[in-house]
């Protein structure tokens, strides 16, 4: 890629950026030199000058003809730089405004058991109040549910068993889930979103599964700590591989 090519990225057009690129490599020009020393066609050599004037990037010598000569390439970049991170700023907040107000309600399907556990770790690392969760213990999902915990976020992952062992429900913040489950590995698929009576049904099935009535016995008395929540699992893992139905002490 050119200079001239970079230069219209910042949003000059051809001919401007093929004239500022002459005045800086070649000095202060004529309009008709510039059209000479450049592509810029020499009928429209003083109307593209007259524009770099406007936008700050050259200056002038009056006389008969003027000359042009280039702005300091620092001081013009330095201007261009603040004025396009006050414009990214400016839309970041207002498309995220934008998005979060478009996508209430609306359901998002994710595919594949990699891509659901790392949209579960993301919906974690974003959780700032509480977190319900019942899904499978994966390390990172384990780092991410501690770092999480070490922000203040209470956390709440239900003990899973033999019908759920692959069931992933997430509610985060009471303002957005994820639901579904995690085989088979490449075709299975989950929904995510922040449909009010989705988030409402999920409130009220954790509220329920927080009951001690419901609490099975063999979850360990540490469950709400998360590495014994994460060798509960594993331990569970192996019996159910092992075709044992024994309780997991």
């Amino acid at each position: 890629m050119t200079t001239v090519d970079l230069l219209q990225q910042l949003g000059l057009n051809k001919y401007e950026a093929e004239a500022y690129y002459t005045l800086l490599t070649r000095g202060a020009l004529t309009g008709y030199e510039v059209g000479k020393y450049s592509q810029v066609p020499g009928s429209r050599s003083y109307e593209v000058m007259e524009r770099l004037l406007e936008k700050g990037l050259a200056l002038v010598q009056p006389g008969d003809p003027p000359r042009y000569t280039a702005q300091d390439p620092q001081a013009v970049f330095a201007r261009f730089r603040a004025s396009m991170e006050s414009t990214l700023e400016t839309l970041t907040m207002t498309l995220t405004a934008l998005a979060r107000s478009g996508s209430l309600g609306e359901f998002w399907v994710v595919r594949g058991q990699r891509h659901i556990l790392a949209r579960a770790v993301e919906l974690v690392s974003q959780a700032r109040t509480s977190l319900d969760l019942i899904i499978p213990a994966h390390p990172e999902l384990v780092r991410a549910i501690e770092q999480a915990r070490a922000r203040g976020c209470h956390v709440f992952h239900a003990p899973t068993d033999e019908q759920d062992e692959n069931v992933v429900l997430l509610l985060r913040d009471g303002r957005e889930a994820l639901v579904g489950t995690l085989i088979p590995a490449e075709s299975c698929q989950a929904v995510l979103s922040s449909n009010q009576a989705l988030l409402e049904t999920l409130h009220g099935y954790f509220h329920y599964r927080r009951s001690p009535d419901w609490l099975p016995s063999e979850a360990p008395a540490t469950q709400q700590q998360d590495v014994a929540w994460l060798d509960w699992e594993a331990r569970k893992q192996r019996q159910l591989r092992g075709g044992g139905r024994n309780r997991v002490a």
